[in-house]
């Protein structure tokens, strides 16, 4: 049993040794030791965006979240490839989402998607039939609101709004879940 006391004191020792030595090494090996720190910042600072194509009612569609600053959404998104101004907001066009921005706060007021790409846990997407749109609505808690003009309906419920024109869904918006009123 001394043997191995003595194998574990000079194995521990020896650990200890050349830690030290490398964090007291030279330019050479701090260097390297550096980067990956920055890494794992930057890598820590991305862990909040969800990289997904989920449609969550009143919170966010893919990257894109209700109440994000402009600046989050820049970092996400980069550059839109359309914006226009509005009374009071900001409206961009990315590939596949359009963001409303509100003047008032400079935050994410709205998220459009009109892909298919897109679609929430239980399955409602663009592209899907008026029954299947009633079907996973009504599994929703909280008031459903439709808003019928001509051939197009517009069903509110629980921070989304759904559009549906020639018997399949167009559009997809996600906003505040108070915004139920369809205005």
């Amino acid at each position: 049993m001394g043997m191995h006391s003595i194998a574990r004191a000079i194995a521990l020792v020896t650990t200890v040794f050349l830690v030290a030595c490398s964090s007291l090494g030279g330019g050479g090996e701090s260097a390297p030791e550096a980067k990956p720190v920055a890494k794992k910042k930057s890598s820590a600072s991305m862990k909040s965006v969800i990289k997904d194509n989920m449609i969550v009612p009143a919170k966010r569609i893919g990257p894109v979240s209700v109440g994000m600053s402009v600046s989050q959404l820049y970092d996400v998104m980069g550059e839109p490839t359309q914006s226009q101004k509005g009374h009071e907001v900001d409206q961009y066009v990315f590939e596949d989402l359009e963001v409303v921005v509100d003047d008032a706060d400079e935050s994410v007021s709205a998220v459009t998607t009109q892909s298919p790409d897109f679609a929430t846990a239980d399955g409602l997407k663009v592209g899907l039939s008026v029954l299947a749109v009633k079907a996973k609505l009504a599994k929703l808690s909280g008031p459903l609101l439709i808003r019928e003009e001509g051939e197009m309906s517009t069903y509110y419920a629980g921070g989304m709004v759904v559009v549906v024109s020639g018997g399949q869904v167009k559009s997809i918006t996600v906003r505040a879940a108070s915004g139920a009123s369809g205005s």
